[in-house]
């Protein structure tokens, strides 16, 4: 029971981070391995924003860019 209810806590405290815009694109290497990061400089349509997954050297794995809808920032 305990268990379940520090679970509950911790989804629940996780659920409630803001969202944190970076104003440019961090320099290669320096996102951790499957790491999302948000970045608002202006290169994605109006209401989107580049989303940037780490990816990783040692395992020959590119980070990801994409644009996607913005993340609610107000929870």
């Amino acid at each position: 029971m305990v268990a379940i209810l520090c679970f509950a806590t911790s989804a629940i405290a996780q659920g409630e981070r803001k969202v944190e815009y970076l104003k440019e694109e961090p320099p290669a290497g320096s996102v951790p391995y499957r790491k999302i990061v948000y970045v608002d400089d202006g290169t994605c349509p109006r209401g989107e924003i580049k989303e940037i997954t780490g990816g990783s050297q040692a395992k020959s794995v590119p980070r990801k860019v994409r644009c996607v809808k913005r993340p609610d920032s107000s929870k």
